[in-house]
């Protein structure tokens, strides 16, 4: 027999705990010292303490726990319930992640400003996609969107084996009071895959360019400052959709690191 505070070491709850379950029938002591009044459990007990810690976790109430404990609720059922319970903590963590990044990217950029980088002027070719568009209110609704985009489009190509001949593009350009994104591959001729659609980017005779090159995409908005700063200190302005063409990406293969993107801005 284990003693209360042995057993609420093991369970990983306290002994004050245990009394309370106790006093509501839902763990009760195998044995209680008619003299001393001294609580002690069995081992044969842990099953059932581990289902009510991990039911209480998951945000039962006690007189919840309690019933389904007494309905016989197989370890099965529980466990998921800890796995629904832990993919929903997982995404709240990964949401949490990227709010922190933004964090951090928008502190760098007010302490430190636009990223003042090497500008390049140059005519940009026209460009054949298989891919999606979509259109959102600002920037801030595609940073969550962008990489499930490019997973959908790549898993698409990679579905009909089609080659790509050159690398991934996003392009950005002002909609009324929002903003049209189109996320693509370059395939050549090939064939559209279920679910894309072909999309022509067209030529642009003078274009500002810019290359980032960073182990995150936390300073890519700076970037983009940096380069739209340029634009006008040149004394043009802006001529149909930015351009970000992803010249190699983390995801590239087992040697790849890190993010290298031109980014292109068409102006007149």
């Amino acid at each position: 027999m284990l003693s209360i505070g042995e057993f609420a070491r093991i369970v990983g709850v306290s002994v004050r705990m245990l009394r309370h379950y106790d006093r509501l029938g839902i763990l009760v002591p195998a044995r209680v010292d008619a003299h001393s009044g001294y609580r002690s459990y069995s081992s044969a007990q842990l099953p059932r303490a581990n289902q009510l810690v991990a039911l209480k976790d998951l945000g039962f109430s006690l007189e919840q726990v309690g019933s389904m404990l007494d309905d016989g609720l197989a370890a099965e059922r529980v466990q998921v319930l800890l796995e629904a319970r832990r993919d929903v903590l997982r995404a709240q963590v990964a949401q949490d992640t990227l709010r922190l990044a933004r964090i951090e990217a928008k502190l760098r950029l007010i302490e430190k400003g636009p990223i003042m980088s090497e500008f390049t002027e140059t005519a940009l070719p026209a460009l054949t996609l298989v891919g999606v568009a979509t259109s959102v209110a600002s920037i801030d609704e595609i940073e969550a969107d962008i990489g499930p985009l490019f997973d959908r489009v790549n898993g698409a190509v990679d579905a009909v084996a089609a080659t790509r001949v050159g690398p991934g593009v996003a392009t950005y350009d002002v909609e009324g009071d929002g903003m049209r994104v189109v996320v693509g591959e370059q395939v050549g001729d090939a064939p559209v895959p279920a679910g894309l659609q072909r999309i022509d980017v067209a030529a642009a005779d003078r274009a500002v360019s810019t290359r980032l090159e960073a182990p995150d995409l936390s300073g890519i908005q700076a970037a983009w400052q940096g380069l739209m700063g340029e634009v006008e200190r040149r004394g043009v302005r802006p001529a149909g959709a930015g351009r970000e063409i992803y010249l190699q990406t983390p995801f590239d293969g087992p040697d790849a690191s890190g993010w290298v993107i031109d980014l292109q801005q068409p102006v007149v």
